[in-house]
């Protein structure tokens, strides 16, 4: 039998455009918030056929030769890094070198993980990370320096006033913004619907 390979390495979504979909077994490592409210957890992205690709995917991310992943990034302006899941410190020698191949791509996303954060972001230009925290937090987090998105934000959260914090995301679930959820001047339009999408921001990556 021929190993499974899928068509495209990448995934696609309206809202962000394009992402490299990671495994939340063994890749999260979640809040209380975070695993109650995870959008990842239910639609397509927990389908047989998804969850087989997201297992793929990041044994690839962590294999010798990602030449296929390359030629696919080559012809987007942006990609989402760990659209579910997250990344694991296999992941992050290749996912630098890929943006250091590709300085015309803006490669971005966000992580739990306080290490994979420290590894990736300052060393390339092109290549950003956001630390992801919510009200349930360890209180480590905090001592990171670097940009910050706050999600899942819920309506009794009361977001810190910290410049660190570039996005927060409102809790949603299939792509709705849930019932009663104020707004925070910080939120996330594309999750409002206020805009077409990631691609029409570029907030997450575009902090300096």
């Amino acid at each position: 039998m021929k190993p499974y390979s899928p068509v495209h390495i990448i995934s696609e979504n309206s809202k962000c455009g394009c992402s490299i979909n990671l495994p939340i077994r063994g890749h999260c490592r979640p809040t209380k918030n975070c695993a109650a409210c995870c959008y990842a957890k239910s639609g397509y992205t927990r389908l047989p056929a998804s969850m087989r690709k997201q297992i793929y995917v990041s044994r690839y991310l962590a294999s010798k030769d990602i030449s296929r992943l390359k030629e696919e990034c080559r012809a987007k302006s942006a990609v989402r890094i760990s659209g579910t899941g997250d990344l694991l410190m296999s992941h992050v020698k290749n996912l630098v070198q890929l943006a250091k191949d590709l300085p015309m791509v803006q490669f971005w996303g966000m992580t739990r993980k306080l290490e994979i954060a420290n590894a990736v972001n300052k060393k390339v230009p092109n290549l950003r990370i956001l630390l992801s925290v919510d009200g349930t937090s360890p209180s480590r987090v905090w001592n990171y320096q670097g940009p910050m998105c706050w999600g899942p934000r819920i309506a009794t959260d009361q977001v810190k006033d910290d410049p660190r914090i570039k996005t927060v995301f409102p809790y949603h679930f299939v792509g709705r913004v849930v019932k009663g959820m104020p707004r925070h001047a910080k939120d996330c339009k594309a999750v409002w619907h206020e805009i077409s999408g990631c691609l029409s921001c570029g907030r997450c990556w575009s902090w300096s």
